[in-house]
């Protein structure tokens, strides 16, 4: 594998919410205390500034909590909207409503709905009502009209039939573009930890892909650094000088000598989640809609 470091991160997550108005039971915000931040408008406008000169930037606009809590949500989507070859987000849906429509369709180009199959998602995503954010995720399919891509998923947990992914897949294929069944994560405590760990470890691509912003403006690993000291602060440095510092040459280092020694980082030793490539963990499942049936 060739582990080279590119001079700025190819996706950069940026963590409008870390506050979330559901207590799902899978969900990993269990083991953190106090996550209920909104990012600052004027930090993000100062992140997005840094990042307009690079629009091949994917962009993905959530992380530990629920980005349409916040007051300034369609604002924030249309300050991003056309700049960047991608922009992604995930919601639970609850806050989905008519009058943010079309700041997502301007602004989004992959929308991915966490949910379940209706018989477990009142049980799992508490207090969440199933037929409610039905309702709301069909009212925005009809608006979008195929322009934005979309995504139902749902996590398998331990307790998880079968035949409850194959009913979520049966629901959701004709609906949406995308249908993703997730493996449950972090149930020890252990953010991106699995039940059944994997082996051999491989170095995960994302120290050299990715950069993960919380809604503070530290900065984490990725998307499994869900309570850390971080990789640095935008607060005071650019994106580009974190990116470059000392902390990631040395998280590098460690990954590119998987085999020869032992990760020692404090997150990714614990961590079976890995990205072996770009784009593909190797875990969970998914179904993608044919471009010809869209």
């Amino acid at each position: 594998m060739n582990y080279a470091t590119p001079d700025f991160p190819q996706r950069v997550e940026i963590e409008l919410v870390s506050d979330c108005n559901l207590k799902c039971t899978y969900c990993p915000r269990h083991f953190v205390n106090d996550l209920a931040g909104y990012m600052k408008f004027e930090l993000f406008e100062k992140i997005i500034n840094e990042l307009s000169s690079r629009p091949q930037t994917i962009l993905v606009l959530h992380r530990r909590g629920e980005s349409m809590l916040h007051s300034r949500f369609s604002d924030m989507l249309n300050l991003v909207a056309g700049k960047f070859k991608e922009v992604q987000m995930a919601t639970n849906a609850t806050m989905l409503s008519e009058d943010k429509f079309e700041a997502i369709v301007n602004g989004l180009n992959f929308l991915s709905f966490s949910l379940d199959t209706p018989h477990s998602f009142n049980k799992t995503r508490i207090p969440a009502n199933y037929e409610k954010v039905e309702k709301k995720i069909l009212a925005f399919l009809d608006y979008n009209k195929g322009r934005v891509k979309t995504q139902a998923s749902m996590v398998k947990t331990e307790s998880t039939p079968d035949a409850d992914c194959e009913l979520f897949m049966q629901i959701w294929k004709n609906r949406v573009d995308r249908v993703r069944i997730y493996e449950a994560h972090s149930g020890d405590g252990n953010f991106g930890s699995l039940k059944n760990p994997r082996t051999p470890r491989k170095p995960c691509v994302m120290p050299i892909y990715d950069m993960l912003i919380y809604d503070d403006g530290r900065t984490a690993r990725c998307n499994h650094d869900w309570d850390s000291d971080g990789m640095g602060d935008l607060n005071i440095n650019t994106i580009h000088e974190v990116w470059h510092n000392e902390k990631y040459k040395e998280l590098r280092r460690q990954h590119s000598n998987v085999g020869q020694c032992a990760i020692t980082d404090a997150i990714c030793s614990k961590c079976d989640s890995w990205y072996p490539e770009i784009g593909n963990q190797g875990t969970g499942e998914v179904l993608e809609k044919k471009e010809s049936s869209r």
